[in-house]
């Protein structure tokens, strides 16, 4: 299939392209001139692959959670390509794409983004299945919810950070968590076509980002009421 797929939930954007057999991954971890680049990133990789966007199948991305400028930038991308050429976009719950790659793993997956402000985005998962929703949360809230004589695997790009708080907790947690993480771009790839082969829908015109966190603007505007 034709595809592009975009995920700028977290602090490192990575947009992928594939032409049948092939493919074109680039990430970014550039902060705020991710904005700037988002665009002649999702130009490079098409045309590494011999495509316009045009030619697609479908896009994908990561829905939320994730940082509110990243997931907006990421949908306004792919409307556009809606808009003008009826591709259609499938949206993939950002912790579930993170915690995929590891859905064989003998424990528990504890799927992660820094929120930061000592937060966290994270969900946990087992043989596949998720056992914890996505929130936003504390690393104190997921230790409660960890059994402590099972392995457990962090995963997604905030991993190791999470792994220093959740050590600081407790010690005797038996964790893992790698350095160089899959890339979340081949996990959309997989759970879109998944999505399309059971014929599910992509998302609505209305649909947007999945927030678990209001915005600073939101929080201000609140605060003075």
């Amino acid at each position: 299939m034709k595809a592009l797929v975009v995920d700028a939930a977290a602090s490192k954007m990575t947009v992928a392209a594939k032409n049948d057999d092939l493919k074109t991954t680039l990430s970014l971890d550039l902060g705020q001139k991710q904005s700037q680049k988002l665009l002649p990133a999702i130009d490079f990789v098409l045309g590494e692959v011999g495509l316009a966007s045009s030619d697609l199948d479908y896009t994908a991305l990561t829905n939320g959670p994730g940082t509110f400028t990243g997931l907006r930038l990421a949908f306004s991308a792919l409307k556009a390509i809606e808009l003008a050429h009826n591709v259609p976009i499938y949206g993939i719950p950002t912790l579930d794409a993170y915690a995929f790659p590891f859905k064989e793993f003998d424990g528990l997956v504890v799927s992660v983004i820094d929120a930061k402000k000592d937060q966290f985005f994270a969900a946990i998962y087992e043989n596949g299945k998720t056992i914890a929703e996505a929130e936003d949360t504390t690393a104190e809230n997921v230790v409660k919810k960890l059994d402590k004589n099972k392995k457990i695997l962090l995963a997604g790009a905030d991993a190791l950070i999470f792994k220093e708080e959740l050590k600081k907790i407790n010690s005797d947690l038996n964790l893992t968590a790698f350095e160089s993480q899959p890339s979340p771009t081949d996990s959309l790839f997989t759970l879109a076509e998944k999505m399309i082969e059971e014929k599910k829908d992509p998302l609505a015109d209305y649909d947007g980002p999945v927030y678990l966190r209001k915005s600073e603007a939101e929080i201000k505007l609140e605060s003075r009421k």
